[in-house]
């Protein structure tokens, strides 16, 4: 698949804004008293591959930032499904085409050291990705009143990560195959961990 490539640093608080482009899509890594633990570029470069190519159709920014930044510079509470929120309290966040990743959120839950294997940081940083492009897919077709909108990201989210695990990670089939007795189990794991007050779960 050809790529489109360009690369820009424009000085301003520590670290510099990096702007990339993916197939059009602009990428910007934009921090403020942060550094990632790990490199985050490649691997969304990575997971927006294995998207087909009509679904990012109109998606014209991908902002990676982190919640003090994002606290500056967007002030208030919006509103998802009759709840209302800081935006600095999302994991990620998606309007018009565009789609803001708060990189700190996304790896609060993670172990520094599980970071350091692609498939675990890719999956950290995909699960929301694909969430937020789920919301986009979800625009693009029905542009006018849309219903269930949470639940229609997820489905897309997790459908498009089952795609890139399968088409990304085929090796690991056998291994997934002998796991899935245990699928019942782990599900039920991570309903109790999700299992968290209104006022303390991030948003998506």
């Amino acid at each position: 698949m050809p790529v489109e490539r360009g690369y820009t640093v424009a000085i301003t608080r520590s670290p510099p804004v990096k702007i990339e482009l993916f197939n059009k899509v602009k990428i910007v890594e934009d921090y403020y008293n942060y550094f990632p633990p790990v490199h985050v570029y490649r691997s969304l470069e990575l997971l927006l591959r294995y998207v087909p190519q009509e679904h990012l159709r109109g998606l014209r920014q991908i902002t990676l930032t982190n919640s003090e930044q994002l606290q500056s510079r967007r002030k208030g509470k919006i509103t998802s499904e009759k709840r209302r929120f800081r935006p600095a309290e999302c994991l990620g966040l998606y309007g018009g085409g565009y789609i803001t990743l708060i990189m700190d959120r996304i790896f609060e839950p993670y172990p520094e050291m599980f970071l350091l294997f692609p498939i675990f940081k890719t999956h950290a940083i995909g699960e929301i990705l694909y969430h937020e492009i789920g919301h986009h897919i979800h625009q693009m077709q029905e542009p006018g009143f849309r219903d269930r909108k949470e639940q229609v990201a997820d489905e897309w989210s997790d459908k498009l990560m089952r795609m890139f695990l399968r088409k990304r990670y085929w090796y690991l089939a056998p291994i997934r195959s002998a796991l899935r007795p245990l699928w019942p189990l782990i599900s039920r794991i991570e309903a109790k961990l999700d299992e968290v007050p209104p006022d303390k779960e991030p948003q998506r």
